[in-house]
């Protein structure tokens, strides 16, 4: 038994569908089609069912669920049925918090501020809104259905029903001028009150309709300098409207940081259910054994796989080594470090390569607490594969 009763446990929805294919998301996300409701929330509960058996098997303690997240695809495209039997399935299921944080990703193009309601009447506590771009022509260029004006009205209906709100970026990208999105941001924040921001640099991912572009020369990525300007105004600016990071690439006001994707961060543990979710366990000894569960992607598919009951796709039982790299990898990310006695051999950090990073100011290490400089972020796969492989 895990002998430490405040176990975080947090829970992932994937809802697979959209309107359209953006041409820079490799997401597990298909076109709208016509479903069936009852089929759905049936199969959703009997995932939720199943993995509250695992953690009973494998005797894994927690105190209730901390967090919900419905992502995807477009969320706010789900019925609203749907989402409100999940939220009082999971309840029945796991238990919540009494603080428990439930966020619903959103596009502007698929929403209504009756929808907005309901999904607040249904126990969704917290908004992200995939804005993406303040400026028509990258709007479209990066294959968003929405315009400015439609980022304007969902921010106010939302703003009338959520007191927490965040909204996602992409920058950093081909064409994109520095001075035009940093007169955008400043412009947007002076607008809206918002919590809490994600500002995630555009990279070109295999089997995007960008990757085919890039490979055909159609499309340029940026180099890092200019990368680095980027980021460096972007934080610059955020930090002068009370936005501080937490995260390499998110911000949030005192108070506002996003819960769920902390309990990711600092490597605890998640369920996954829905097509394509993934789900890591730990079990016997905390940060010693972990378990992943991998859903089918395909929706039929998985409807068809956890309908009577629940069959995942692949489980695996992953060795320390690789608990380990994710463990460093994720905490990384995060501005306060990470504490290695998370990891259940320290030594996979190679000594001689710390003390250089030290020497270098790139990271810090005291009282167990392994953090990257703020200004060195940007470095951060090259300098964990530095950490790790040297």
């Amino acid at each position: 038994m895990i002998k430490n009763n405040e176990n975080l446990l947090s829970l992932y929805v994937h809802w697979p569908y959209c309107e359209s294919k953006c041409p820079y998301c490799d997401f597990n996300s298909h076109v709208n089609e016509t479903i069936e409701i009852k089929k759905w929330i049936k199969s959703y509960k009997n995932q939720m069912t199943s993995m509250k058996n695992e953690l009973v098997k494998r005797n894994i303690s927690f105190k209730n669920l901390n967090t919900i997240f419905f992502g995807g695809g477009t969320p706010s495209l789900m019925p609203v049925e749907i989402v409100e039997s999940i939220i009082t399935l999971s309840d029945h299921i796991f238990g919540f918090c009494n603080d428990i944080e439930i966020s619903l990703e959103a596009n502007p193009s698929s929403y209504d501020s009756k929808r907005f309601k309901n999904f607040n009447r249904a126990g969704v506590n917290r908004l992200s809104i995939g804005v993406q771009s303040l400026n028509n022509k990258y709007l479209e260029f990066l294959g968003r259905l929405h315009k400015i004006e439609d980022i304007e009205i969902s921010l106010k209906d939302a703003s009338n029903t959520y007191e927490n709100i965040s909204v996602d970026f992409m920058y950093a990208f081909h064409g994109q001028n520095l001075n035009d999105w940093s007169n955008e941001l400043k412009s947007f924040l002076n607008a809206n009150n918002l919590q809490h921001l994600s500002l995630y640099q555009l990279t070109i991912e295999e089997g995007t309709k960008f990757f085919k572009d890039h490979k055909n020369g159609l499309i340029n990525i940026i180099d890092n300098d200019t990368a680095a300007e980027f980021y460096k105004i972007s934080n610059e600016l955020l930090n002068d409207y009370s936005f501080y990071n937490y995260e390499v690439s998110n911000y949030a006001k005192s108070g506002f940081k996003c819960r769920h994707n902390l309990n990711y961060w600092n490597s605890e543990n998640w369920i996954g259910i829905g097509p394509g979710a993934y789900g890591r366990l730990w079990t016997s000894d905390l940060y010693k054994n972990r378990i992943e569960y991998q859903n089918y992607k395909n929706p039929k598919t998985w409807l068809s796989k956890n309908l009577y009951q629940t069959e995942f796709e692949k489980i695996t039982s992953l060795n320390n080594y690789v608990s380990d790299t994710d463990t460093l990898s994720m905490g990384l990310r995060l501005y306060d470090g990470i504490n290695i006695s998370k990891l259940s051999n320290k030594s996979i950090i190679n000594s001689n390569s710390l003390k250089v990073l030290q020497d270098k100011n790139i990271v810090s290490f005291k009282n167990d607490i392994l953090k990257v400089n703020k200004k060195h972020m940007l470095k951060l796969n090259s300098i964990l594969n530095y950490l790790i492989n040297s």
